[in-house]
């Protein structure tokens, strides 16, 4: 046997791991921690992070792969130095994300959610939440990427008014798309009637939702992430909206999930929280999985993975 392939997910079948890797010399096994001396591969999702530390207790790992878009929990430069490869699954749920940020963001809006938990409490009073107009409202999407495309074509045809910045992608690109482009984040900030977030989580990126920049958002505008909790300071969000500052905040991701009883975020004002789902649906659901493990297959049978991160400098063998 050449080796071991650990699956480091309880929800990760392991069928469908094994069928990906049919043809190749290993034992592919469930596990709870990424080491052993004969583990040439490990297939992972975004709760398992794999950095030096890690590689460490992997002295043969040849390939990780993620069955998730975000891979901030893998530290590729570590891991390409090493001689490992590392692959994501990019674009597997772009369609599903973006729905799930504009239903957020359309929701926030009208005030469904509020509405609903005001008449459950015993109100009847549409101006507890007062729904507003969703044509001619106005979308900051910060992250033009593909997500953030998807997100403003979907959001164009409610007839909203569109605006993006992102410093990567040139104005004349978000123009193509019949979008505004904003020259900063603060002026995207500062004329959103809903904000929506679609960056990944990185060194430049952590945090960038903070103090000032929730202060530069329209008084009782919104805040939308399906993207990554770090992006944002929750400290400084907990106090916009404990101010009445911002009407509102719908989050899919949070710093720990699930979060704990006491969780902060779950007492904070005006705020929709959903369960990680954005990425969800029957369609989307084995997508990752399948993905992930080609990738890996690949990377093992000496070929480079259709969603490398970066090339290794070497390859272990």
């Amino acid at each position: 046997m050449e080796g071991r392939v650990l699956v480091l997910d309880p929800f990760w079948d392991l069928r469908w791991a094994r069928e990906s890797l049919r043809g190749l010399d290993v034992a592919v096994e469930e596990s709870d921690a990424p080491a052993g001396d004969d583990v040439i591969g490990l297939l992972v999702t975004d709760a398992t992070r794999i950095g030096a530390a890690e590689l460490a207790q992997l002295p043969r790992l040849r390939a990780v792969a993620t069955a998730s878009t975000g891979h901030d929990h893998l530290d590729v430069a570590a891991l390409a130095a090493a001689g490992v490869w590392a692959s994501n699954v990019t674009g597997y749920c772009d369609d599903e994300v973006a729905e799930h940020a504009l239903a957020f963001a359309v929701d926030l809006l009208r005030g469904v959610t509020l509405l609903d938990r005001d008449v459950r409490r015993g109100g009847w009073d549409v101006m507890h939440n007062p729904p507003r107009r969703i044509e001619g409202a106005r979308l900051g999407i910060a992250g033009f990427g593909r997500i953030g495309r998807v997100v403003a074509r979907r959001a164009r045809g409610l007839g909203m008014q569109v605006a993006a910045y992102d410093p990567v992608v040139p104005h004349l690109a978000i123009q193509a798309e019949d979008v505004e482009p904003a020259r900063d984040l603060e002026e995207l900030l500062a004329r959103a009637d809903v904000v929506s977030l679609h960056v990944p989580l990185s060194d430049r990126t952590r945090g960038m939702i903070g103090a000032d920049q929730l202060a530069a958002m329209q008084p009782g505008s919104f805040l939308v992430n399906c993207a990554r909790s770090g992006l944002i300071d929750h400290a400084a969000l907990a106090v916009a909206l404990q101010s009445g500052h911002l009407g509102g905040a719908a989050l899919d991701v949070l710093p720990t999930e699930p979060p704990a009883a006491d969780e902060p975020v779950l007492a904070w004002p005006n705020t929709i929280i959903n369960p990680h789902a954005a990425w969800y649906s029957p369609d989307s659901h084995m997508r990752p999985y399948l993905r992930a493990g080609a990738d890996l297959a690949a990377a093992l049978r000496g070929e480079e993975p259709a969603f490398a991160l970066e090339r290794p400098r070497r390859v272990r063998r």
